[in-house]
């Protein structure tokens, strides 16, 4: 089941939202736990037991460890917290490796709610949060459906003083929420749906100036499907009474390769530099240390990504672009008014090229011959495409939002927005009913 779809819509999100008001008290994290599960088992079945199996262990470890406070202990913890992780989403790859097939369902989020327990145990460890005394408040946390199969990454600090009390019903936070949703729904099923349909058509050919917008839509629309859930899964949170943090802030305005990556998947990104990064040493080491700590962190981003060589390349390739940015010259092109633009977009694209093309250096090798580059269908495609490319990634700016921050405040604005975002829902419904099926591509993460 996915957001954007009519049952989650019309069935599942309506009944939970009754039960939610009906009951009181302590009652409204039962029902919201049990909605996760059932939310998690309507789409993956039997393998419900492994987030059931991450919950039980987790909950439990965390206040071990909350008594025996020793290294090992840890050790122990992140072994059995990875060990499903690692063994769904790896275990082909490695024997592949050995020219062994050997093919393991994966199921839905896992890197994410592994990630989510891992990072529970670890901060109970440290002392930064009281484990919790309560099951049901705990799985609440780590399965909510509204951030359990993509996202973003919940750490427990973040949300633990909403989720262990009774949280007041606020009805400005619930507009809010249903405001965020619905342009999260709008930017899934319109602009991230729409470009998916036009990357699929052109697909069939290899002009680079086809291959150029090809890469450019294949961004655009990672942007605004990721985007989009993130933004429906922090609506939701507020529905509820929780506060998740951004996990996107405009990144494709970035001035480097660093900066594009402090705003996109902010959540992942702050995972790695608090639980690996920092106890590596950071940057307050000598640099070829900085360098090896830089490498690992983005070697594992690529890992956590897909199981995959493109995705270790795709890493390696961004941890490499921001060492060059911090200890060469290139760090002076990043300083300069719009060519450091430029300049990062054309390295951000190419990087997901890596992502999204198992053949990377054939397909860069054709974005970049000249002896083949415009032809009559490269063209038309441009004249057909181009302005719906370019209105899309305007839509990536925070042109909107600014406009959105100066008229606001007019009289009868209100009034205004409830009529968009009325019409926004109306047209993502539209696109929904008429596209069927649209998983998130995170998903597959």
């Amino acid at each position: 089941m996915v957001f954007s779809s009519v049952n989650f819509i019309f069935y599942f999100l309506v009944i939970v939202i009754a039960l939610y008001a009906l009951v009181k008290g302590a009652y409204k994290n039962g029902v919201l736990l049990l909605s996760s599960l059932f939310f998690y088992f309507y789409g993956e079945g039997v393998l419900v037991v492994i987030i059931l199996g991450t919950l039980l262990f987790s909950y439990y470890y965390g206040r071990y460890i909350e008594r025996h406070r020793k290294p090992v202990f840890l050790l122990i913890g992140m072994i059995i917290a990875f060990a499903p992780l690692i063994y769904f989403k790896y275990t082909s790859f490695i024997l592949a490796n050995f020219g062994i097939i050997y093919q393991v369902t994966l199921p839905l989020g896992i890197s994410f709610f592994s990630f989510q327990a891992a990072s529970y145990i670890i901060d109970v460890y440290r002392g930064d949060v009281v484990a919790s005394r309560s099951l049901v408040n705990y799985g609440t946390y780590l399965t909510f459906f509204g951030q359990l199969v993509a996202g973003p990454i919940v750490r427990y600090e973040t949300i633990a003083k909403e989720v262990e009390v009774i949280r007041p019903y606020n009805e400005k936070e619930t507009y809010l929420g249903i405001r965020r949703f619905m342009v999260g729904l709008f930017k899934k099923c319109v602009l991230a749906n729409t470009l998916g349909l036009i990357i699929g058509e052109l697909g069939a050919y290899d002009s680079g100036l086809i291959l150029w917008m090809i890469a450019i839509s294949e961004l655009l629309q990672l942007y605004f499907d990721f985007s989009a859930y993130s933004d429906m899964a922090i609506g939701l949170g507020l529905i509820f009474g929780f506060h998740f943090l951004e996990n996107f802030d405009h990144p494709l305005t970035a001035t480097s390769v660093r900066t594009f990556w402090q705003r996109w998947h902010m959540s992942l990104g702050t995972w790695f530099k608090d639980y690996v990064y920092f106890p590596l040493g950071g940057s307050r080491v000598k640099p070829m240390r900085h360098v090896f700590n830089l490498l690992v962190v983005w070697l594992l981003t690529g890992l956590w990504h897909g199981a995959a060589w493109n995705f270790v390349l795709w890493g390696l390739y961004f941890g490499s672009m921001i060492i060059l940015e911090r200890y060469t010259s290139l760090k002076y092109l990043t300083r300069i008014k719009y060519l450091d633009h430029v300049y990062t977009l054309f390295v951000v694209i190419i990087g997901f090229v890596f992502f999204n093309h198992p053949d990377t250096l054939t397909y860069i090798s054709k974005m970049f011959d000249l002896g083949c580059f415009i032809d009559p269908v490269a063209i038309y495609y441009l004249e057909s495409y181009g302005f719906f490319i370019l209105i899309a990634f305007i839509g990536a700016t925070p042109l909107l939002k600014k406009i959105y921050q100066k008229v606001s405040g007019y009289r009868y604005f209100r009034y205004v927005e409830v009529a968009g975002i009325f019409l926004l829902f109306m047209m993502s419904l539209a696109y929904l009913v008429g596209l069927g099926f649209n998983p998130f591509l995170y998903f597959r993460f």
